[in-house]
């Protein structure tokens, strides 16, 4: 009964914290871990309240190879939105200095697709995050797919609706969704009308 209590106690203080907290437009930072370099993340709402690009250069640790990479990423908030699953795609280029031991000619600059998952929390000004970023090269690199892990530490610089005003982002989100329930009327009329000239046809057969 006593450790129910503790635990009551302990999640009434916690859960204000994450609730309370602000969550960002914007954010910079270092990233490290296959690779380290720097981040950057812009919320961009007039896609989906919750969707973020972020850009990444980074220098590949222990060899002569870095890329830029820029992502447009998906974030679902768990529990709040101040912590996060995200997951997207975006595109990359680079350079390599490395030497092909087999032609001893340096290898081509990595450019592909690029791919991510992971996971992020914010607590006032501090966003850390931690993913899985696949990279598959098109063209160049050592090699056809690099698969790259890192964990992020960014400071926020701007918190949620301090780039986009409130009340504007919110008659986005009323005009996003009258949208989709005019396309979801407009199939739901379309898949009637295809099924009674099918029946129709049919009747007249």
């Amino acid at each position: 009964m006593m450790r129910m209590k503790l635990s009551v106690i302990f999640l009434s203080f916690l859960f204000p914290a994450f609730v309370v907290a602000q969550s960002y437009d914007a954010a910079f930072g270092i990233r490290v871990g296959t690779e380290w370099g720097a981040t950057v993340q812009l919320r961009v709402p007039q896609i989906h309240k919750n969707f973020v690009l972020e850009g990444i250069v980074h220098q590949a640790i222990g060899k002569d190879e870095g890329s830029v990479t820029l992502l447009g990423k998906q974030h679902q908030p768990l529990l709040s939105r101040r912590i996060n699953l995200f997951y997207g795609a975006g595109v990359h280029a680079g350079w390599n200095n490395e030497i092909d031991t087999e032609t001893g000619n340096s290898f081509n600059g990595p450019a592909g697709l690029t791919g991510i998952v992971g996971l992020e929390a914010t607590v006032k000004r501090i966003n850390i995050s931690y993913d899985f970023k696949p990279a598959v090269n098109v063209t160049g690199g050592e090699s056809v797919l690099y698969t790259q892990t890192a964990v992020s530490v960014r400071y926020v610089i701007s918190k949620r609706n301090d780039i986009w005003n409130k009340d504007q982002e919110r008659k986005m989100n009323k005009r996003r969704k009258a949208r989709r329930r005019e396309k979801r009327r407009e199939e739901r009329q379309s898949s009637g009308k295809r099924w009674y000239e099918v029946w129709k046809s049919g009747d007249e057969g």
